[in-house]
């Protein structure tokens, strides 16, 4: 839960602009703004200091510890309960010109190592993120997280590894990151922050990867994306349609698990690795007609 929370909240502030377009549309707590980096630049999330001088407000209540998809009354310290009813909207992101230069240019200069390695040009330009968000790895990258829960999201690095390897002569892999993560052999590496990331996807083909942040943010810049869910949530929940996403529909789907979970485990193990690679290659050749 972050900055994929945050994208989301996005799409709701939007909607309530277009209800009450003279209000000030605040996301927090009733009482407090809770900013995110995801808010810059949004024309529909104000930005007010003495927010108890204001009375014409309108709050998102969409803030850490009340997220609209999950039920806190049946939720308890082992495990979230989802709201089942909750369908997510895709959000919005507001990158400034200089995020877009920067993105673009990056991934020009990828494209440029990348055709000079290879002697051809790429069949797709691909964002991909192997890790998951661990408390250590959210430290890294300057998000949020708190516990280990997003381990039961885990597919395992190596299946990342092994579809580049298998995928690199033909996609260019792009794996962005600040210190402190693993980083994925034949990918070309970028050292950013979550926004300049974002800079870049949006210059991609598509996003693969975990669900996470950066399946939100595809959907946020209209971008395609292969997600893998494995059982612990539902993409009826937090995907989206015009997405490919993974899900494994076990009886106990989906668990919402806050500890290690052998369902995940077994939910993961059943994504295979040469799906994921057929579902790539099809997007080879349908980015490529």
């Amino acid at each position: 839960m972050g900055y994929g929370d945050d994208i989301m909240a996005t799409a709701e502030a939007k909607e309530a602009k277009k209800l009450f377009p003279d209000a000030n549309i605040l996301i927090g707590d009733g009482r407090f703004n809770y900013p995110s980096i995801m808010y810059l630049n949004n024309p529909y999330i104000s930005e007010i200091k003495n927010i108890s001088e204001n009375k014409n407000n309108i709050w998102i209540l969409n803030y850490v510890n009340n997220r609209p998809y999950v039920n806190y009354v049946k939720s308890d310290n082992n495990k979230n309960v989802w709201d089942l009813e909750f369908s997510v909207k895709p959000g919005e992101i507001y990158l400034n010109q200089t995020e877009l230069e920067h993105g673009l240019k990056i991934i020009n200069q990828t494209i440029k190592l990348w055709k000079e390695h290879f002697l051809k040009s790429p069949k797709m330009i691909v964002l991909i993120e192997p890790n998951v968000k661990t408390e250590v790895y959210a430290k890294a990258v300057g998000g949020r997280a708190v516990g280990d829960v997003h381990l039961n999201r885990d597919w395992g690095f190596e299946k990342w590894q092994k579809i580049v390897n298998t995928l690199k002569d033909r996609i260019v892999f792009i794996q962005p990151h600040l210190q402190g993560v693993k980083k994925l052999l034949n990918a070309i590496h970028i050292d950013c922050n979550f926004r300049g990331a974002l800079s870049i996807l949006k210059y991609c083909d598509l996003f693969v990867g975990t669900h996470s942040g950066y399946s939100h943010a595809a959907a946020a810049l209209k971008k395609d994306a292969i997600n893998i869910f494995g059982g612990w949530i539902s993409p009826s929940i937090v995907g989206y349609k015009t997405h490919t996403n993974l899900y494994v529909d076990l009886p106990e789907s989906p668990c919402g698990s806050k500890v290690i979970c052998n369902h995940c485990k077994k939910c993961m193990q059943e994504i295979e690795i040469d799906n994921v690679i057929s579902i790539l290659e099809k997007k080879i050749i349908e980015y490529n007609k």
